[in-house]
């Protein structure tokens, strides 16, 4: 009797730790999804609000069904928490104000090391032109001098 409780607790235990995939559950429409695929979750980080079970985000995707049935469109939806939780609600910043420079840091730091390695090969040409222009006699006269140091330093 003992080990079909204990075997029937083990199976139990088995079935409750299985995963829940991101499906939707049966009563909220895949709209729902949608709109939350482009929300953050205000807890977690970087889950969108369809992705988290966390119990703030199963309450957004609560009110969004609750919007959709009302006849709310997507737009008025994402306003709404907009206007809740600010710009930092949704799941890709804005491409305005301060979300503007977050889509062109890439760009601009593209640019920024194009520019440095252009100034680095300009210096580097230039320096091997002003060697290429030196007299023969000077370079002559610097790799004797650096022949004698050589030689000092073995001594």
């Amino acid at each position: 009797m003992r080990r079909w409780l204990l075997a029937a607790v083990l199976l139990l235990g088995i079935a409750a730790a299985q995963t829940v995939g991101n499906k939707p559950p049966p009563d909220y429409p895949p709209k729902v999804f949608e709109i939350a695929k482009k929300l953050r979750c205000p807890v977690c980080r970087g889950e969108s609000a369809a992705e988290s079970n966390a119990g703030v985000t199963e309450e957004m995707r609560r009110q969004i069904a609750q919007m959709l049935k009302e006849g709310k469109s997507e737009d008025e939806i994402i306003q709404y928490f907009v206007d809740r939780y600010t710009d930092w609600i949704l799941y890709e910043p804005p491409k305005k104000g301060l979300g503007l420079l977050v889509w062109l840091a890439p760009l601009i730091g593209l640019g920024l090391f194009g520019l440095g390695l252009y100034s680095y090969t300009h210096a580097t040409a230039k320096r091997e032109a002003a060697f290429e222009e030196a007299p023969e006699d000077e370079i002559a006269r610097v790799e004797a001098e650096i022949a004698r140091d050589s030689t000092r330093e073995r001594e």
